[in-house]
């Protein structure tokens, strides 16, 4: 869907020139100012302030607060959840809220569900909304999640873990049944991601390293029988009302714990994320690489002088996006890739390789053809998978931000066939999309590239950027939010940033930073 908004030339210069006033606003024709505003009651209660608003808590109790049984919880550890249930009957309804930290990914009956949660403060995380109705079948049925705990910040927050989870289904015959998260959950400390990874860079928590011989396939599906390597959840806290940091959950690096009458959990603000598979990428350029010092040691350090290398044609397509590549003695393959335009989203593919194949994908913003060999040039973007026997098919857990892809294939001993690379990507939903038209082929580009940049930096939060440090800065972003209301039509964003502005201010007017929150510091 798209529309015209109908602004004049001047009228879009006058509003440009002002772009230094974060919070001006200056409606179009074809938007309406709201009639009326709600604040939640406990707002004018004695002893609250707007500096510190409650807009709308909710309580999600009976459901629990689990994790997996354990005494500290390492960073960058994932853990399986799994829970079975019975549908008796045709649904009529079946929505509930679910809540994760650090950040979660939702499954039923094997499907993709969704990923979440948005960016918060730790004080007052939002739940995602659920709606299950066309996901469950009558018969047995799997929900399960992959959590990931940060343990460092990302740009965000550095603490927390237990996940949170209440469902309730209405059946067309008018009886009803709740699913919570509780201790009859089945969850999996999944080694296949490494617990403990070093994070990436001081912005961004996860270098992901995911061994896919370690992996239990199947275990998000109703056939799946679980051993006693599974463990039953372990209930932290029964308060439905208030966030992981009031629970008690070991924090063992930092010991940071909130206080329940400051704290409070709210619906999502803002909608979920559009998530489309985007094809299209083309090979580039391609090289051996021979490598002088192990090339774990390189992408931990970053060892200069570790590797030699020799362009070459490397692949042969011998398929509609599929390139087969032959093995080279010890040599390790690199194979880049481009899409026609930026995109935030997950990374996917396919390989048919040996087991113990080791491949690592680097992602890249921007990159000039012949000059560096190694994408590895962008604070630490890369991610490493390891191969079962045969076919595997990978996505990365976490979202990156790139035009360039690169896959560095090494520790193969018979050809392996590349294909089916392809970015899940991730947008806001806007209400309304834009249309930019000018007779200049420059400015056109320019246009097209504006609107582009506002789908990748403008989602869950109003980001300075994507790629590097998912922050919502009060003064690098916020020129953003002109062009998301003029542009756009879109106010939701613009509400959910003023809001995680100013709860992240104290009584005093001082701000906190933005290491363990989303906002940013302001400029």
């Amino acid at each position: 869907m798209s529309y015209r908004n109908q602004v004049s030339r001047r009228g879009f210069l006058k509003f440009s020139s002002m772009s230094g006033l974060s919070l001006m606003a200056w409606p179009s024709q074809s938007l309406k100012e709201p009639t009326s505003y709600n604040l939640h009651p406990d707002i004018l209660k004695p002893g609250t302030s707007l500096l510190n608003p409650i807009p709308f808590p909710i309580d999600l109790t009976p459901a629990k607060w689990i994790w997996y049984p354990c005494g500290r919880t390492l960073q960058n550890t994932v853990i399986l959840f799994r829970k079975e249930i019975h549908i008796s009957g045709e649904i009529a309804e079946a929505t509930g809220y679910i809540l994760a930290d650090s950040r979660y990914l939702l499954t039923v009956n094997g499907k993709r569900i969704q990923w979440g949660p948005a960016p918060h403060d730790p004080r007052s995380p939002e739940a995602d909304p659920l709606d299950l109705k066309a996901s469950l079948r009558q018969g047995r049925n799997i929900i399960a999640s992959k959590v990931l705990f940060y343990g460092t910040g990302d740009g965000t927050w550095p603490i927390g873990n237990p996940v949170y989870y209440k469902l309730d289904i209405k059946y067309t015959n008018g009886t009803s049944e709740t699913v919570i998260s509780d201790d009859s959950w089945n969850c999996l400390l999944a080694r296949s991601w490494k617990p403990g990874q070093f994070k990436r860079w001081f912005l961004r928590a996860f270098q992901e390293e995911f061994d896919a011989r370690l992996y239990p396939y199947g275990w998000e599906d109703v056939q799946f029988e679980t051993d006693k390597t599974w463990q039953k959840a372990f209930i932290y806290g029964k308060n439905g009302s208030v966030p992981v940091v009031c629970t008690g959950s070991p924090e063992y690096q930092w010991e940071i714990w909130g206080d329940a009458k400051t704290c409070s959990i709210h619906k999502r603000s803002i909608p979920m994320m559009t998530e489309t598979v985007e094809q299209g990428f083309k090979l580039i350029e391609s090289a051996w690489i021979e490598w002088d010092v192990p090339p774990e040691e390189y992408f931990e350090s970053v060892t200069k002088n570790a590797f030699r290398f020799n362009w070459a044609n490397v692949s042969e397509q011998t398929g509609s996006g599929e390139w087969t590549i032959p093995v080279n003695g010890n040599k390790a393959a690199s194979v880049t890739f481009a899409l026609h335009e930026q995109m935030v989203g997950w990374p996917m593919f396919s390989i048919n390789a040996p087991e113990g194949t080791i491949v690592e994908i680097l992602v890249h913003e921007a990159h000039k053809p012949g000059s560096q060999v190694m994408l590895n040039t962008h604070f630490h973007s890369w991610s490493r998978f390891i191969c079962k026997e045969g076919l595997n098919q990978f996505e990365t857990f976490d979202f990156e931000s790139y035009r360039w892809i690169q896959f560095h294939i090494r520790n193969y001993n018979r050809p392996v066939i590349l294909s089916n690379i392809a970015i899940r990507r991730r947008v806001f939903p806007w209400k309304k999309l834009p249309e930019i038209h000018c007779s200049e082929p420059a400015l056109q580009r320019l246009f097209e590239a504006s609107v582009n940049t506002l789908n990748n930096s403008a989602q869950e939060t109003v980001v300075d950027g994507m790629a590097r440090e998912r922050q919502q800065y009060s003064g690098d972003g916020a020129h953003q939010l002109h062009a998301i209301y003029h542009g756009f039509g879109e106010t939701r964003l613009s509400a959910r940033f003023i809001n995680t502005f100013s709860m992240g201010l104290t009584h005093e007017g001082y701000f906190w930073i933005a290491g363990l929150h989303s906002t940013g510091w302001p400029v």
